[in-house]
């Protein structure tokens, strides 16, 4: 699964780009990936909740709109699991 985050089809177009609209995000991504693939598990709850701020007030342009949205499930799947855990508290 998180593999798919960083393959050339799914990363917006300059992702990796500081001066890209979407650097921010992609970042965020990727840090929550690094914790969960080093068993660091804590942090993630913070990169969740600044992606999800970053998704929610991005005004979603055409060429993002893909993207953003399997970010959304990503933040979903990922928040289920913290929560499964007991790295978070339900909601």
């Amino acid at each position: 699964m998180h593999e798919e985050y960083n393959s050339e089809a799914n990363i917006p177009k300059h992702g990796f780009r500081r001066n890209s609209i979407i650097y921010e995000l992609v970042c965020y991504i990727n840090n929550i990936i690094a914790c969960y693939v080093s068993k660091n598990e804590k942090p993630i709850p913070i990169f969740i909740e600044r992606a999800k701020v970053y998704v929610n007030e991005s005004s979603e342009k055409e060429e993002l709109s893909n993207y953003l949205n399997k970010v959304k499930e990503y933040l979903e799947v990922m928040e289920s699991h913290l929560q499964e855990n007991g790295v978070i508290n339900e909601q």
